[in-house]
């Protein structure tokens, strides 16, 4: 379907109905293996983000103020009633705004889209120079590397040399413990190269623009998905309230850059399901690879994207699904090899294999000063105290692992309890650190009014307000997008694409280290979902519950009815008893005559 067509159906109408010519996609009937697999996928999602959206109601995740620096996390109790009462008055008041659904209507789509993204640009830009953040911990590091290796000193890839918390990792190489860094390390080089080393605020601009992108992809998605003008539209007005990534666009790392590219990775990959022209597979694959050199954790995109191929070659009988499928797998988890490969000979040096997913594994399992699973020197120390080879590294991390699967298992409640704050403490914190990141850190300028007051004032507790009653309806929306994906027919691997990667993200993070501004980035995947649920509530055929309540109000009209008629009865008879008595009483006996 060409864009042409997609914005000629969606446009009868905000809610419009009229016949919409079919994709190959839609022809086609899904085998009986993609049906299984995506329904168990769409089981999966319900229940973990069910389990958030009911949990988002009774309590919320939030920092400690009398240990905020450190990132302690508390869980507070919510007012449950105050929850659903304004949940209730939302949609109310959704359901009073339809009557201007015509006047949205007249509204040009693609003039909507271009104003989200003009939007998204504005708020982020005002941010970023509001509080022209620095980095510090690990951006600091990547930040260090790129600007001198922009002037061609690699000094900060060799051990015992001068650099970012050298004391911190017993004067070895950061990039000797995180090898993998050095994608974003390459891509923020191109970008110091052009612009200069003085300063982060470069990356942090484009931080703004690919966000941008980002929304303005999913707008798209929305529509190639869903092919109807008002769910494009509610995606819209969810990404304009959706804030959080915005404000991490001070974050000078790969995750929003990452994430955008992820994103328009799969907007290409959907055309394909839906069209099968396999021109769109370059620009996906291309896309998928530079999101993964950008941030190595986009191998979430990667592992989905694999999945849903192998079902669309199942379902189509196309071949080319499954080449394009081996081939993206080999270019995704070449490419950083590559990269390192070139530091070493640049530098002339040997980079080591450094921390193992086993060790990060370990890190996920263990308590922390934060919240269950997040960061620790687990890692770090299983690595070292293998003298820095990764081998004998995982053999150490793999005993600790082996000790905490025994704890587990020996009390269940306690490992039903670690995993849960481990969930809730990055996903039901609704400002995803989105303010933290920039607050704890220094300040190339003294932070503006507007971000003095973010950081402590009133506008900072409206946004907090905000973060969190905007969450509590996003993840009950998305569970109930998923559940009627489901009961609808409408699950397949393009409508499941999104929430699977989302999935794989919240798996991955379950199982490793855990922080909640590594789900920031995820929660605008959740959109076009929460949005087809949104307007399927505002827009469904209500007619069979409205028939209900008529009848039950005819039965009550009758039942009411006839009571009324006996009172009339009863009070007849009354009167008319009353009567005869008192005749009785008033005529005149023998005595008196």
């Amino acid at each position: 379907m060409t864009e042409t067509e997609t914005e000629t159906i969606s446009g009868a109408g905000l809610s419009g109905a009229n016949p919409q010519p079919d994709t190959i996609a839609d022809k086609k009937k899904q085998s009986k293996i993609e049906l299984a697999v995506v329904n168990i996928i769409c089981l999966l999602i319900f229940m973990a983000f069910g389990y958030i959206a009911i949990m988002s109601f009774f309590q919320t995740s939030v920092f400690d103020p009398a240990d905020f620096y450190n990132e302690k996390v508390i869980f507070e109790a919510d007012n449950i009633f105050l929850n659903v009462l304004f949940t209730v008055i939302f949609i109310a008041i959704l359901f009073w705004l339809r009557r201007f659904c015509d006047f949205f209507a007249k509204v040009n789509i693609k003039l909507i889209e271009a104003a989200l993204a003009v939007w998204t640009v504005i708020l982020g830009l005002v941010w970023v120079f509001s509080v022209t953040s620095m980095p510090a911990a690990d951006s600091l590091n990547i930040f260090e590397a790129a600007t001198k290796a922009a002037k061609n000193d690699f000094s900060p890839l060799f051990n015992n040399t001068d650099f970012y918390q050298a004391d911190y990792f017993n004067g070895h190489s950061y990039f000797n413990f995180y090898p993998f860094q050095l994608g974003f390390v390459l891509f923020s080089e191109i970008i110091y190269r052009i612009f200069g080393t003085d300063s982060s605020i470069p990356v942090q601009v484009l931080n703004v623009l690919f966000l941008a992108s980002a929304y303005f992809a999913l707008a798209k998605i929305t529509r190639l998905l869903f092919k109807k003008r008002s769910i494009e539209f509610i995606a819209i007005i969810l990404l304009a309230a959706c804030l959080q990534p915005i404000m991490m666009c001070t974050f000078v790392y790969g995750n929003v850059i990452g994430m955008s590219l992820g994103i328009w990775a799969s907007f290409f990959l959907i055309k394909y399901f839906k069209t099968n022209r396999y021109v769109w597979l370059i620009p996906s694959g291309l896309l998928l690879t530079l999101s993964i050199v950008v941030k190595y954790n986009c191998l979430i995109f990667l592992a989905a994207f694999v999945i849903m191929l192998i079902l669309h070659t199942i379902r189509e009988k196309k071949w080319q699904s499954l080449a394009f499928a081996l081939a993206v797998c080999v270019t995704c988890i070449g490419v950083t090899p590559l990269i390192i490969k070139s530091y070493e000979a640049r530098a002339n040096t040997k980079i080591e294999s450094g921390v193992s997913q086993t060790m990060y594994l370990d890190l996920g399992m263990q308590e922390s000063g934060m919240a269950p699973g997040w960061y620790t020197t687990t890692a770090i120390d299983d690595y070292e105290q293998g003298n820095y080879d990764t081998e004998a590294g995982n053999k150490i991390a793999g005993e600790h692992i082996s000790q905490r699967t025994n704890a587990f298992k020996t009390n269940l409640n306690y490992a039903f309890e670690f995993y849960s704050k481990k969930i809730l403490s990055q996903w039901n914190e609704p400002s995803y650190e989105c303010i933290w990141v920039s607050q704890v850190k220094g300040h190339s300028f003294e932070p503006s009014g507007l971000a003095n007051d973010i950081y402590d004032g009133s506008t900072g507790q409206l946004l907090h307000l905000h973060f969190n009653f905007y969450m509590q309806i996003v993840f009950l929306l998305f569970a109930l997008g998923i559940y009627m994906l489901f009961i609808r027919r409408k699950s397949g691997v393009e409508t499941v694409l999104l929430p699977f990667v989302v999935l794989g993200a919240f798996g991955y993070h379950v199982l490793f280290e855990a922080k909640s501004q590594y789900s920031a980035t995820y929660i605008p995947l959740l959109l076009p979902t929460a949005a087809f649920a949104l307007d399927t509530i505002l827009f469904s055929d209500y007619s069979k519950i409205k028939q209900l309540i008529s009848n039950i109000n005819k039965k009550s009209s009758k039942t009411v009815a006839a009571a009324d008629s006996t009172d009339e009865e009863t009070t007849d008879d009354f009167t008319e008893a009353v009567t005869e008595e008192t005749a009785a009483e008033n005529e005149p006996t023998n005595e008196q005559i």
